[in-house]
């Protein structure tokens, strides 16, 4: 699995994929746990920080962190429902009045 481009110091990114995970829209609640916890969403927006400084620069290098992250989070979810569904079969659509067939 693939975590970060240098892979040397990926658990450094552990809190962040973890922020960002807390506040992606889940599919069961539709909404983030963060917003389920706390009742609000989070605020954390890189955008208004200068890129002159070095704080700049960790921003961007942070902004580009989070969008690897969230594509993982994206494949991870893709795959969790290929394998969750690929078994799955529609229900068949009977309608009152037809016959069926049924094994004992």
């Amino acid at each position: 699995m693939y975590v970060i481009y240098h892979q040397d110091h990926w658990h450094t990114w552990i809190p962040l994929a973890e922020f960002a995970y807390n506040n992606a829209e889940h599919s069961s609640t539709k909404q983030s746990p963060f917003l389920t916890i706390y009742g609000r969403n989070s605020s954390f927006n890189l955008i208004h920080i200068s890129e002159d400084t070095t704080s700049g620069k960790l921003s961007l290098q942070l902004q580009s962190e989070k969008q690897v992250v969230k594509e993982g989070l994206d494949s991870a979810i893709r795959q969790f429902k290929k394998y969750a569904y690929r078994n799955s079969r529609i229900p068949p659509d009977f309608q009152p009045g037809d016959k069926i067939c049924v094994n004992l």
